[in-house]
């Protein structure tokens, strides 16, 4: 009887969806089972909420569903009241603006498909002895549809002075303590008034208080730390912000570097990712089709490679579907299997500016950017 009360819960919760179970209170059998697969979800963090994305559920579609896209938040999600909600415009401009959530989503809307990336992901494959913050593996990225407004068209109706070079998003959420700094995030203004879309809507339906509800930004080509959600303010500023997540994190402080004056982790590292075969999957004899998802920055997609020889040779993959600029392509290739035994499998993207994806990704303190090549190891039956 207890096995099938087991089984009938899972199957409850998992009908449910993650966004309507607070699994931080459930017992650690359901939690284990959401992170072996269950749930399309692998729990990295309670609070603040850290979920990851399953190989498994990435490879189902192009777009990432909303219930399993992966959630990353710096501080508890806030309740914030519609009714009363302004986003609010200030600093270098003309004229201060303040909008309610009706009169953005009553301008001209844009849709597009944007892929998202934190900036840990992969952390934990680092072989690094520490490696502070969560240990993400490959699931902390995913593409949706955000709709909303450019945010240049509410910088052309404010009037940017001369000398504004930087745009200042301030967001909702709060520190948890007294004295722990707030979440602020800027970006130039060049880059602001180029693609950055301020959504209110993903894969068609209105924002989740998960993923940002209001309003948040959406910063094409950039990992995700930048799209900020919860907005609340816009600020037109002349220089970049000097907020701790700004000044001291998201740097790449590489070893013998001083953090302060480390490179800033900013625009999408050319990366590849295997969602077919999975790790561990048996296959028969003969061919293997490997499919996947490549991604970058500004340049895109030129081409994705696999080895079946640990990188002696590699044969081309063929990108498929449309090429969207913000989105991962998808790719497929089949290669031989014809013997028994364990077959190990490497992917390799090169974006349009000729980068190529390395085998192992110089690791840094905070274990961002990690592009290393994804390695896929199978079961060839006999």
């Amino acid at each position: 009887m207890a096995r099938l009360s087991r089984r009938s819960f899972l199957a409850a919760v998992a009908g449910a969806g993650p966004a309507s179970v607070a699994l931080a209170s459930l017992p650690p059998w359901v939690r284990s089972a959401f992170a072996a697969g269950d749930s399309g979800i692998i729990i990295r963090n309670d609070w603040p909420e850290h979920w990851e994305t399953t190989l498994a559920s990435l490879g189902r579609d192009w777009l990432t569903p909303n219930d399993v896209f992966f959630v990353r938040s710096h501080f508890t999600p806030p309740d914030v009241d519609l009714a009363s909600w302004r986003l609010g415009l200030s600093g270098l401009v003309t004229t201060p603006l303040k909008f309610s959530l009706a009169e953005l989503r009553a301008m001209p809307a844009v849709e597009e498909a944007i892929t998202l990336e934190c900036a840990g992901n992969g952390r934990g494959l680092y072989h690094l002895p520490n490696t502070s913050g969560t240990q993400w593996e490959r699931g902390a990225v995913g593409t949706a549809q955000w709709r909303g407004v450019m945010l240049r068209t509410l910088l052309e109706r404010a009037g940017v002075q001369p000398g504004a070079h930087h745009i200042w998003f301030e967001a909702a959420d709060e520190a948890p303590l007294p004295g722990v700094p707030h979440f602020v995030r800027s970006i130039p203004l060049e880059k602001a008034m180029d693609d950055v879309v301020l959504a209110h809507a993903m894969n068609g339906v209105p924002l989740s208080k998960r993923h940002g509800a209001p309003l948040r930004a959406v910063v094409p080509g950039w990992f995700g730390m930048a799209s900020t959600k919860w907005l609340t303010r816009l600020r037109v500023e002349a220089g970049a912000s000097e907020n701790h997540f700004m000044v001291k994190g998201y740097r790449y402080a590489y070893p013998g570097e001083d953090p302060l004056t480390s490179e800033p982790v900013e625009v999408l590292r050319v990366k590849s990712l295997i969602t077919r075969p999975l790790e561990g999957a048996v296959i028969p004899r003969g061919q293997v089709e490997v499919r996947g998802f490549a991604w970058a920055g500004r340049p895109g997609i030129k081409s994705v490679a696999i080895s079946a020889d640990g990188g002696s040779s590699w044969r081309a993959a063929r990108l498929t579907g449309d090429a969207h600029s913000g989105a991962w392509r998808s790719w497929e290739a089949r290669m031989d299997s014809a013997l028994p035994g364990e077959l190990t499998l490497l992917a390799r993207a090169t974006d349009g500016a000729g980068e190529v994806q390395p085998l192992a990704a110089r690791g840094n303190a905070g274990g961002y950017g990690n592009n290393s090549m994804h390695r896929v190891t199978v079961h060839v039956r006999a």
